[in-house]
């Protein structure tokens, strides 16, 4: 243990060694170092740098005018001044710090400085007119000679001036008080600040932005603190610190260094004294709440009384007026009530972490953070020390504190996660045990049964009635036995996972009939009557034959068990697209408290006096739901206690799947139109297969085109919902999109628009799944391609699919055979006159020659890579092909064609193929050529990490285009062969980045074609 202490001792004086270095390196950076000689009202600061980034603290001597106001007594002798010390107020003056007087210091500083100059005046008390040079620049309050006349406000003023041109500066301020006796002092009470205007400005606002800072993190630990209450496990002491950080944070805002609320609005009147004290009061008995102290011994039943004591003292405080000499006389009481709260918490923190060292540490180190900066607080103020607030004592201390608070939910978020990983482990070793237990239980059971069912049928004729009937008795009891191993070893089955269902259309009155048939022997036992009320002629559903009659067995099976005498009612209703069946009984009734956990595994109700329950593991309810929501339907229960039972649940009527359960006839009819047309599996060559994205909010429609369009035909990929056909969209890969119309939320044709903002009808084809009602029109203006009216002829929709398809695979291979056209286009006068330079070159300069030679075999090999057709290359391989390019331009025109590269960090960037050499071509032969051929042509690249682009620009001086043959261009519509590889490119951006090219020209004023690119992509 003594180990620990001092363990701790060591800890707490490394923090406070760190918290006053850090004290230390903020006094170096901010404390003003040059000594001030202000001496009988006089201060010459001819040798201070203005220029410099220094303010300086006016203390020292002031001339004092006491009990008079000098500025209103022009032309009249003036008394005798004092010297005053400031800012130690005027009580050793006055003798009092209620009065008035004038303080007043000359300054003189170089005349040949044009320098503004500013004053910072924190606080005095508690009002005063500030004048420089004999004009009035602030006031604070309303002075006066008399109290009648007095009004007071004690707000921080700051003013800015001038020198007059003897450079000096002559600042008078007369200051009056009487009612604040705070201290018992009056006046200048704070030092005031001098400066330029621009330095000090500079060093407040960094002062306030401290200050802000410190009150935000206060405010957002309150904030999680208290939301952290609410919704956790409503920890008082969590609240306490929630109310501890936000009163501290309105304190701080009154009380402040620079009272950052009284920019807003004045709060210094008696009842905002009085609210200030109370708050101090309420602060303390806040903070002993955020601590274990009522586990002190003997302190628990002294603590409720002296609770009511500072409640009734705070309540005084705020509701009864009081003014500020009566709250002063008071200060002994509020004095007393303050240290006890915060001695009491403390000594409960102190004595908390002897009783558990790793919990409260963190409280400690809060404690030792807030008391050290309550030192140093005092020694600043008390040696005079002056600069930017310092918040990050304060800070450390409410993290700590948090840090408290966030330990122990941590420490209970992990405790919970293990009990939960335990109890789940307890859970699948029950669950296994009984299905162990279950399988073998399964062999004698199956031996008892065939040995009894094997002497009945043997010794029918030898044995007595009553024998026959006790072992019929013995089989139906053994039968039941196996049913309860059957549920457990189902409601392990759907635990582990998901069963298969086998849906098909069925019937179902014969079901009902064979499970009535199945437990003819329980009802007979209990003389319950059991009536089947679905008719023959009720329409089929579409459900797992086995699992629908497993359901009804057990409904009826409870029913029986809960019913000892009386009627079980089965019925069934249609209501919309699904068949609701009810079984009712008249038994004992489900009380409401077991309605919530009735569908539970392994719950039970308790069977009224009466009625005779037969056993089971309760697992059969809890199956049943589980089993009617594989179906996709819904169980719920009807019931009052000692009143009827329903229970009622829902399949889907099979009508809804007529389109996939068609008659045999139609299928017929459908094979021998296939065969007659001789439809085949369409061939694609040897590409993969077509990319299919069908849409439809019914998923039968879905089952029936999965049942149209073979796995080995097509990739058919099946959604139902718009949102997730454009989330699949947006990813890209597809060849057609077939889409219903009519779907919740965002509709067919809203779906085709959104997909035409990205890819041309060519791009990418959409046919569109109409009722036969849709409008036509509507969807061709909406972007689809194509449309078929439901019900679907499965050889009319694979003709329109495959014909889309190809024409989107033709258009493919236009835009390829585009491309390559631009890789293998050397324009044959742009060989020549390279040629022609090679040759020229030959004479007079062969390294020039060798390296344009150079530069022209890497453009003819970068033109010739056609397997980088439709991929991304890196910037850096295409930038060497502009490179290449413009190499050769410039050897051919000299000095006429000037390049300029603006290039950033370019690395990990790539772009589809030829994407920026076409740009540039067309730049040096349209921009340039076509003038009086000079120019300039700049290539520029340019990243943009907030929106994850990087934008790349071709810009020149050339002659330019007419703006109204821009749209022209990026359409198509050019007959220059330019005008190619601008579409080109213009395509091959959309289909990557679903954005193109933008062309920013005028006639005579060059142009500018840029584009961007995501970095995400990269």
């Amino acid at each position: 243990m003594r180990n620990n202490y001092m363990k701790l001792v060591l800890i707490l004086l490394l923090v406070f060694v760190c918290l006053s270095a850090f004290r230390l390196i903020w006094m170096e950076g901010f404390q003003n170092s040059t000594p001030l000689d202000i001496q009988n009202g006089k201060l010459d600061l001819r040798e201070w740098k203005a220029d410099g980034d220094e303010t300086l603290v006016l203390d020292g001597e002031w001339d004092f005018y006491p009990s008079i106001f000098i500025m209103e007594e022009k032309g009249a002798v003036l008394a005798d001044t004092e010297t005053i010390h400031v800012p130690e107020g005027w009580n050793n003056i006055l003798n009092s710090p209620i009065g008035y007087g004038t303080y007043r210091l000359q300054v003189h500083v170089n005349p040949g400085q044009d320098s503004h100059y500013e004053l910072y005046i924190p606080s005095i008390r508690s009002a005063s007119e500030v004048y420089v040079n004999g004009n009035k620049l602030s006031s604070s309050g309303e002075i006066a000679t008399e109290e009648e006349a007095f009004t007071a406000e004690n707000s921080p003023q700051k003013v800015a001036f001038k020198a007059d041109e003897n450079g000096v500066i002559d600042i008078i301020i007369q200051a009056a008080n009487f009612k604040d006796i705070r201290n018992l002092n009056g006046g200048i009470i704070r030092s005031i600040q001098f400066g330029t205007e621009q330095e000090l400005t500079n060093e407040l606002q960094f002062s306030i932005y401290m200050q802000i800072a410190m009150v935000v993190v206060l405010l957002i630990h309150s904030g999680y603190a208290f939301i952290l209450y609410l919704i956790g496990n409503r920890n008082k002491q969590l609240f306490f610190f929630s109310l501890l950080t936000f009163i501290y944070a309105i304190l701080f805002l009154l009380s402040g260094k620079d009272k950052l609320l009284h920019s807003f609005f004045y709060a210094q009147s008696d009842w905002w004294n009085q609210l200030f004290v109370a708050l101090i009061l309420i602060e303390c008995y806040v903070f002993l709440q955020c601590t274990n102290h009522q586990k002190l011994p003997y302190w628990n039943k002294i603590f409720p009384y002296f609770q009511w004591g500072v409640f009734g003292l705070a309540g005084v405080t705020i509701f009864f007026p009081l003014s500020l000499p009566q709250l002063i006389m008071q200060l002994p009481l509020y004095l007393f009530a303050c240290c006890s709260l915060v001695g009491i918490g403390v000594f409960a923190i102190i004595r908390s972490y002897k009783q558990s060292l790793n919990t409260d540490f963190f409280l400690v180190l809060s404690v030792a953070a807030a008391i050290h900066h309550v030192v140093w607080a005092l020694i600043w103020r008390g040696s005079g020390v002056y600069m930017p607030h310092y918040p990050f004592d304060l800070i450390f201390a409410v993290v700590c504190f948090m840090m408290v608070w966030l330990k122990g939910y941590f420490r209970t978020y992990r405790e919970t996660k293990e009990l939960a990983e335990t109890l789940q482990r307890i859970n699948r070793e029950k669950d296994q045990f009984l299905a162990n237990t279950s399988h073998e239980f399964r062999n004698p059971l199956n031996s008892m049964l065939l040995l009894s069912k094997g002497v009945r049928d043997r010794e029918e004729s030898a044995i007595t009635e009553q024998s026959i009937n006790d072992l019929n008795t013995v089989l139906n009891v053994g039968k039941r036995m196996n049913l309860l191993l059957t549920d457990l070893l189902e409601e392990r089955q759907l635990q582990q996972g998901k069963p298969r269902l086998n849906k098909q259309v069925i019937i179902l009155e014969p079901i009902v009939t064979g499970v009535m048939d199945l437990l003819q022997f329980s009802f007979d036992m209990k003389k319950v009557q059991i009536i089947n009320q679905i008719s023959k002629t009720f329409p089929a559903v579409f459900a797992d034959e086995n699992r629908v009659t497993q359901i009804l067995f057990n409904l009826v099976k409870n029913a029986i068990k809960y019913t000892d005498h009386g009627t079980i009612t089965i019925s069934a209703a249609v209501n919309g697209n699904v068949a609701e069946i009810h079984v009712t009984d008249t038994g004992a009734g489900i009380s409401p408290e077991m309605q919530k956990r009735l569908f539970l595994p392994y719950e039970q109700g308790d069977a009224p006096e009466g009625i005779t329950r037969d056993g089971g593991f309760g697992l059969g309810l809890s199956i049943t739901k589980q089993l009617v929501e594989l179906h996709g339907g819904t169980i719920q229960v009807s019931s009052k206690k000692g009143e009827k039972t329903t229970f009622t649940f829902t399949l889907e009527l099979a009508s809804s799947r007529e389109a996939v359960h068609l008659p045999e006839e139609n299928t017929q009819t459908i094979r021998r139109i296939e065969d007659s047309e001789q439809l085949k599996i369409p061939s694609w060559k040897n590409e993969q297969k077509p990319s299919v994205l069908a849409v439809d909010d019914d998923p039968a429609s879905l089952l029936a085109l999965q049942a149209v369009l073979p796995e080995d035909a097509y990739n058919l990929v099946l959604v139902t919902s718009a949102v997730q056909a454009l989330e699949k969209v947006e990813k890209g890969g597809w060849d057609i999109v077939i889409s219903d119309i009519m779907m919740p939320e965002i509709s067919g044709y809203k779906l085709t628009r959104m997909i035409r903002k990205r890819y041309s009808l060519t791009e990418l084809p959409v046919l569109l799944l109409t009722g036969g009602n849709s409008d036509i029109q509507a969807a061709f203006a909406a972007g689809a391609n194509d449309y078929i009216t439901k019900p679907v002829e499965p050889a009319e929709l694979k003709t329109r699919l495959d014909s889309l398809i190809t024409l989107k695979k033709v258009a493919e291979q236009q835009l390829q055979l585009e491309t390559l056209w631009l890789q293998a286009q050397i324009q044959p006068h742009f060989v020549f006159n390279t040629l022609n330079a090679i040759k020229a070159l030959s004479e007079w300069n062969l390294e020039e020659m060798r390296q344009l030679l150079d530069e022209l075999g890497n453009l003819l090999r970068s033109k010739f890579q056609f397997q980088q057709m439709n991929a991304l290359v890196p910037l850096e391989e295409e930038l060497n092909i502009v490179q290449s390019y413009l190499y050769i331009e410039q050897v051919r025109f000299g000095e006429a064609l000037q390049v300029k590269w603006e290039l950033e960090d370019y690395q990990e960037i790539n772009i589809p193929f030829l994407s920026i050499q076409p740009l540039v071509e067309n730049a040096v032969h349209h921009g340039i050529r076509k003038g009086d051929g000079k120019g300039s042509v700049v290539i520029r690249i340019k990243k943009d990490y907030t929106r994850s682009k990087a934008l790349i620009t071709v810009e020149d001086d050339g002659v330019g285009i007419e703006t109204t043959d821009i749209p022209g261009i990026l359409q198509g519509k050019s007959d220059s062969k330019s005008g190619v590889g601008i579409l080109n490119v213009e395509k091959r951006l959309h289909r990557h980045y679903g954005k193109g090219l933008t062309i920013n020209s005028s006639h005579g004023r060059g142009t500018k074609v840029s584009f961007e690119v995501d970095l995400a992509d990269n």
